[in-house]
């Protein structure tokens, strides 16, 4: 997603986002959706909606501290430590080491109002594939 000159990366992303995600859990052997909606402000993602997996819906929610550092979009856990960063590319891959758990991802900017993003995830106790599609209201 390419900026233009004086906007930050962090600006390009303010908002409400529709989302749709689906993930296909190896390790459960099982197919989980989500739908909800995500809020970016200047300082956090914040994503709330219904996951649903056999037959159970239950609400679910997730936040992210936001930043920006060398011309990138800097996405933190609550406790300020470093989840991924998003730089400029219509098209990255992102990696993630959770403990023992590795998240590798690749992110799809398709317009200012539209992207993707998919994770293949593995551990000892995780092995899903997941991906999210976000579109601005």
């Amino acid at each position: 997603m390419e900026g233009s000159p004086g906007i930050g990366r962090l600006n390009l992303f303010l908002g409400t986002w529709d989302v749709k995600r689906r993930i296909i859990d190896r390790f459960n052997r099982s197919l989980v959706t989500f739908e909800g909606q995500a809020f970016v402000t200047p300082v956090q993602f914040e994503e709330h909606g219904d996951t649903q997996s056999d037959h159970v819906t239950l609400r679910s929610s997730r936040t992210y501290r936001l930043d920006e550092a060398d011309d990138d979009l800097v996405v933190r856990f609550a406790n300020f430590s470093e989840f991924i960063r998003i730089g400029d590319g219509a098209s990255q891959r992102v990696i993630h080491l959770c403990g023992s758990d590795l998240y590798r991802g690749r992110l799809f900017f398709r317009s200012l109002d539209a992207w993707a993003e998919m994770w293949h995830v593995r551990g000892p106790r995780k092995n899903y594939l997941s991906l999210a599609h976000y579109r601005r209201f």
